[in-house]
């Protein structure tokens, strides 16, 4: 997957499930993503087309198996790459979120499974977050 803006909806989708446990509202999107409740609307028209989650209009967001498996590897690059930032290159860690989320799209998995081993398989991120095995 290498559309950006789609990349980001899935991990904020992600993200909101791992905190609560349950599929979020798309009204939570907007609010976490800053952007517009059509422009949400307009995007998980698109995720929902490319199979990668369900949803309906005033409804709970749901990833599909496609959908969960591309959040979670999402996931890992981006710790990943927050680790390496933290503890290599001694980034401070109220940087290394945005940092790791500029850097997650440019990676290939090839190199974050590589950067992954050279950090000796991390399983927490530098803000205590669980590292998701890539699928």
């Amino acid at each position: 997957m290498k559309n950006q803006s789609q990349e980001d909806y899935l991990r904020a989708i992600y993200r909101e499930y791992e905190k609560s446990g349950q599929s979020p509202h798309a009204v939570l999107i907007a609010d976490r993503m800053s952007v517009s409740k059509p422009a949400v609307s307009k995007m998980l028209k698109k995720l929902s087309e490319r199979k990668l989650l369900k949803a309906q209009p005033y409804s709970k967001i749901s990833l599909t198996a496609k959908g969960l498996k591309a959040a979670q590897n999402l996931t890992y690059k981006h710790r990943i790459i927050e680790v390496f930032l933290s503890d290599v290159l001694r980034v401070d860690k109220e940087r290394v979120h945005d940092e790791a989320h500029v850097l997650e799209h440019a990676f290939s998995d090839t190199t974050i499974k590589k950067l992954a081993a050279f950090l000796n398989d991390p399983t927490v991120s530098p803000h205590g977050r669980k590292i998701p095995k890539p699928k």
